[in-house]
């Protein structure tokens, strides 16, 4: 008997404490989309701003850098999807996509296939130098959060890669890559492990104009936007 009214007592208490929840939400105020001030914050936010935050011996020290003293920038064209391509010494069928091809072109652990690639530069001290600045002292140039918000941009939904910076191991094979499509503002890295920085709006042109500038033209043209 002494359980039966615990059990009652216990059940009481729930319904109430349901009750005032459903008060509670009936009260709480619906919850307003942003306002175009707001994303205008926002988007300020997320420009790029150049700091002098990291030295060029603390850049060398993220991965990949750390690890990998051979940089390649590289363009490709991706084939027509009637085209066959040879992945890891096999021919596939035709009607591959387009990520077969990059997986195929990027293979960790192998040598790059010259006669796929259209443009290659690898980079001497001085560009690397250049290419880590763009990377970790180009930032936005506010983290913080607005009105419960947080800055944040996953680019296009499209992704067609056309360029890629590539790390060479002491054997000359692929150990690591950022692979990127200048167009639609995206781009894959191989490993979590690899330190970008952060990507504020401008990041992407910024390094498409210093692929451009190196001499890897195509993908990285006036008409990619």
């Amino acid at each position: 008997m002494h359980a039966i009214k615990l059990t009652l007592l216990f059940s009481l208490i729930c319904l109430v404490g349901f009750a005032q929840k459903k008060k509670y939400d009936i009260m709480k105020p619906p919850v307003e989309p942003p306002s175009r001030a707001d994303y205008a914050v926002l988007e300020k936010r997320m420009a790029c701003i150049h700091r002098n935050t990291y030295s060029l011996g603390e850049r060398l020290k993220f991965f990949p850098f750390n690890q990998y003293k051979k940089v390649m920038l590289i363009s490709f064209e991706l084939p027509e999807p009637s085209a066959e391509i040879n992945i890891a010494g096999k021919t596939q069928p035709k009607n591959h996509n387009e990520k077969e091809f990059t997986l195929a072109l990027l293979a960790k652990k192998q040598k790059l296939d010259q006669t796929r690639i259209k443009e290659n530069r690898i980079l001497s001290a001085l560009e690397i130098d250049k290419l880590t600045d763009i990377l970790y002292n180009f930032g936005y140039k506010s983290t913080k959060s607005y009105k419960g918000l947080l800055i944040g941009d996953d680019g296009y939904s499209c992704y067609n890669p056309r360029n890629a910076i590539v790390f060479l191991d002491e054997k000359g094979l692929i150990a690591e890559y950022i692979e990127i499509c200048f167009e639609c503002h995206r781009r894959e890295d191989s490993s979590e492990k690899i330190k970008t920085g952060e990507f504020c709006t401008e990041k992407y042109d910024l390094i498409r104009k210093y692929f451009y500038t190196v001499g890897i033209k195509y993908g990285t043209g006036k008409n990619v936007h």
